[in-house]
């Protein structure tokens, strides 16, 4: 069961099996922070548990670089893409980040990324501890556009056709404080790239809160408006920072 109390046998009320296909086209995670991550776990053959892994796109670059890794993820939809891309050394798990099923102790990587808005922090950092080996590392990922005057202006349309498109930070904290540990490090990474105009839509049809929340009409219209603004600054632009927290048990 989900933050929100909705069980993963219920694909109807899981609204990301709506945007698997449009979520695939997402940017990925940029090499620096993969290796880093997967440095953190011990380097190859270590064991990960990547909660709330989508349709793979942290999942399949760090089994590419030799990751033992299970993806855990409560929408079917998105874990028939990831599996459609058949990847050795991934496994997929249907469940929720609060209740994976998986066994305990065994994970030298538990990370959540850009997925800790979607867990309940204290159920999630509960079954995080449980999952962690006795020096494993617990990570959490969390992306935010940068200030580029394309991307202002887009999250200011955004922001006018939805006044929830800006939520509030995840409880990084909370989480780590349930979980048993100390304090996070922090570190920072960026990412850019250039978005075709029908990957522009399909990124931004698969955000939570313009696909889904927007009516026919009015995604229509953002949509449109998306085009524009990419074309008056230049292009789409897909600029990110990202921001690592980790702990080690026992660190």
């Amino acid at each position: 069961m989900s933050r929100r109390g909705v069980r993963v046998t219920d694909p109807s009320r899981w609204v990301f099996n709506r945007l698997a296909e449009p979520y695939r086209q997402r940017p990925g995670y940029p090499p620096p922070l993969v290796s880093r991550l997967l440095a953190l776990a011990g380097g190859s053959g270590a064991r990960v548990a990547d909660l709330g892994a989508g349709t793979g796109q942290l999942a399949l670059p760090l089994a590419a670089l030799g990751a033992e890794v299970f993806a855990v993820e409560p929408a079917r939809a998105m874990l028939d893409v990831l599996t459609a891309e058949g990847a050795p050394r991934v496994t997929a798990v249907h469940a929720a980040a609060e209740e994976t099923g998986l066994p305990d102790g065994a994970f030298e990587l538990v990370v959540l990324a850009d997925a800790l808005q979607w867990v309940d922090p204290e159920r999630g950092g509960r079954e995080a501890a449980r999952l962690l080996a006795p020096t494993g590392v617990l990570a959490v990922v969390t992306p935010r556009l940068a200030d580029t005057p394309f991307l202002a202006a887009l999250s200011a349309r955004i922001a006018a056709a939805n006044f929830k498109a800006r939520p509030a930070p995840p409880p990084v904290g909370l989480l780590f404080s349930v979980a048993g540990l100390g304090a996070p490090v922090s570190e920072r990474f960026e990412a850019e790239e250039e978005l075709t105009p029908s990957r522009l839509d399909a990124v931004l049809r698969s955000l939570s809160y313009v696909g889904p929340a927007l009516g026919e009409t009015a995604l229509a219209a953002l949509l449109a408006d998306g085009r524009a603004l990419a074309d008056a600054h230049g292009g789409a632009v897909w600029r990110r920072e990202l921001a690592l927290a980790w702990a080690r048990r026992g660190g």
